[in-house]
Order: C-alpha cells, then structure tokens, then sequence
C-alpha cells in the first residue's frame, strides 16, 4: 500500500501546524485507490481536493472517497465530488459520509454515489 500526504501540495494553502483538513491518497492495488479527507472542506481546500480527484482518475482504477472525518463541507467542494464524478464513468464512490458532507451533497443531488454502511 502507498500513502501520499497532500498537505505539502503547491495547492495546499494551510501549514503543517494549523491544518484545518487532510487529503490523502492510499493505493491499495492496481484496482482500488482510497481518497481519504479529514477535517473541513472549505475554499481553502477546494483545489487540493479536485487535484488529487483528477490525479486518482487519471487511471482506470476504482476510486473510494472516504468522507467519514470530514466536519464541515463547503458547496464548492461538493461540486469538485459531482464533477469528478461524472469524468469518472462510475468509478467513483463516496464513502460513509458525515451528515455535513452528505446534507451538501444530497443538496446537490449526488445521492447515488453516497454508500455509507451506517444507513445498512
């Protein structure tokens, strides 16, 4: 499994120290890449979040977005999930989203690629 810590992006506008939030990327096999988000999803973190999104669909794995720690979610970021998405021809699925990520996105109408196992 590799790990990459998107902290230290170009894109990232947040220090080490005082980091609001956390993108990472775990490959798991050449057919399962896990992006995990912590924290809030807010302008700030907008353009990390669609940069690492495009990086993991750039290949023809299956994408897991693992929203389970993120607090707080701004539409904007929403709508980097909605437009990956729909580049992503079904290989993207978000992963048990906390209720502020998933309110933001059943707003935007994302509900069919929400898979959260708390709803089972």
């Amino acid at each position: 499994m590799t790990v990459t810590d998107h902290l230290d992006s170009p894109f990232a506008p947040v220090g080490r120290g005082n980091a609001h939030y956390s993108v990472s990327t775990e490959l798991y096999s050449p057919h399962l890449t896990v992006v995990r988000v912590t924290g809030e999803l807010d302008l700030k973190s907008r353009s990390v979040l669609a940069q690492v999104l495009d990086d993991a669909l750039h290949t023809e794995t299956i994408v897991l977005l693992d929203l389970s720690e993120v607090t707080f979610m701004y539409s904007g970021a929403g709508c980097v999930v909605l437009d990956a998405a729909a580049r992503s021809a079904g290989r993207l699925e978000v992963f048990a989203p906390t209720r502020p990520a998933r309110l933001v996105l059943e707003a935007l109408g994302a509900a069919t690629i929400v898979a959260d196992p708390r709803a089972a």
